[in-house]
């Protein structure tokens, strides 16, 4: 966890100082009940795809020397600043000696991605894609070594054997939220050591999440990189993983990502799977694809304590839409509110909106998008 105040964790820095003025002896101390609170909070994001595209916008932000990927993530701050623990999805390597940038098909992308991601306020990211492998294990070294620079966690590929069976945790007080991250293929690429990225097994997510319970994890979220590009609807693989995944007790909320477009947000078997999260930053435009690759969400959830443990006790999204060519993720309900962009993009943003609830679908499980930080 980051050391910043989160809004969750400052509520119970309140109750806390309120019940050190009413302490009597036997009673809960006020440092317990910091370290026990009744509800944690989560964001996660889609894919972050530094395309060629906005190397160049990136290279202008930086003043013409390197890259600054800040501007582009910067209106992310209030959404993840407003939770406990916030998480993306970085799908590429990230460049650095001996590992130059690279476009489509094999990417690597510029290393100051990691400081605009610890920018934005995340505290960790999950790194599992299709484009895990395209640098090879030199490219993964590269990327962790780059994330821990700028002390941002990450999970689903590892520099070295032993690296692999560590579970990436985060604490809010004295609760453990395990992060877990696969995906369904590597472009056809073989890996040299099967240690490097974690590909989809059902057997081996499952070892994976009942060993986090074992160290101490009161919640597992799974992060997967599945489903068919540029296709709103789960397909049967995705829906049938999703159901064998939730029959077990290992996992509490799956968050899917690599459609590029926004995905729907179902129960399955009680528990929630968000299908894919959309693009939170990508190069890609509605001229080379479909206005949908524009489109993203932060979801946001919050998890409870109940009589049989921790539980995702409400869910919520906030609609995101970037902006090209300035590639500028704009969260969609803040920006209509203020109404101080140009009415062109008052348009899009209104459309993007529709599309991005219509895909959710999720009005009859209760899970709403919401335009400001809130639970």
């Amino acid at each position: 966890m980051s050391g910043r105040l989160r809004v969750g964790t400052s509520v119970f820095l309140v109750a806390a100082l309120v019940a050190t003025a009413l302490s009597v002896p036997g009673q809960t101390s006020p440092a317990d009940a910091v370290d026990r609170p009744r509800r944690v909070t989560m964001a996660l994001t889609g894919d972050l795809l530094a395309t060629h595209a906005t190397w160049v916008t990136a290279h202008r932000y930086a003043g013409g020397h390197g890259y600054d990927y800040r501007p582009m993530l910067d209106r992310l701050r209030p959404l993840l600043g407003s939770v406990d623990v916030a998480i993306c999805h970085l799908e590429t390597p990230l460049s650095g000696d001996g590992v130059p940038l690279s476009d489509f098909p094999r990417y690597v992308v510029p290393h100051q991605v990691a400081y605009a991601v610890r920018h934005a306020g995340y505290d960790g990211c999950s790194t599992a894609s299709n484009h895990s492998l395209d640098a090879g294990l030199p490219g993964i070294r590269t990327t962790l070594g780059w994330l821990d620079r700028v002390g941002v966690r990450h999970t689903g590929t590892a520099r070295t054997k032993e690296g692999r069976w560590k579970t990436t945790h985060y604490d809010v007080g004295n609760v453990m939220i395990a992060h877990l991250s696969f995906t369904a293929s590597f472009n056809g690429i073989v890996p040299a050591e099967p240690w490097e990225a974690n590909r989809i097994d059902f057997r081996r997510i499952v070892e994976d999440a009942r060993r986090a319970r074992r160290r101490g994890a009161d919640i597992v979220v799974l992060s997967l990189h599945w489903g068919e590009e540029h296709r709103h609807a789960p397909t049967a693989y995705q829906q049938d993983l999703a159901r064998r995944l939730m029959r077990t007790d290992a996992i509490d909320l799956i968050v899917g990502h690599h459609a590029h477009v926004i995905q729907p947000i179902r129960r399955v078997q009680g528990r929630y799977v968000a299908y894919g999260l959309g693009n939170s930053l990508s190069g890609m435009t509605a001229a080379m694809f479909t206005p949908s690759v524009q489109d993203g969400m932060v979801l946001l959830v919050a998890f409870g304590q109940g009589p049989h443990g921790w539980h995702v006790e409400k869910v919520r999204y906030a609609p995101t839409w970037v902006q090209t060519y300035r590639w500028i993720v704009r969260p969609v309900g803040p920006t209509l509110a203020a109404g101080v962009v140009p009415d062109w993009m008052l348009a899009e943003l209104r459309r993007s909106w529709a599309r991005t609830v219509a895909a959710v679908d999720a009005k009859a499980i209760g899970v709403l998008a919401i335009s400001r930080p809130r639970f």
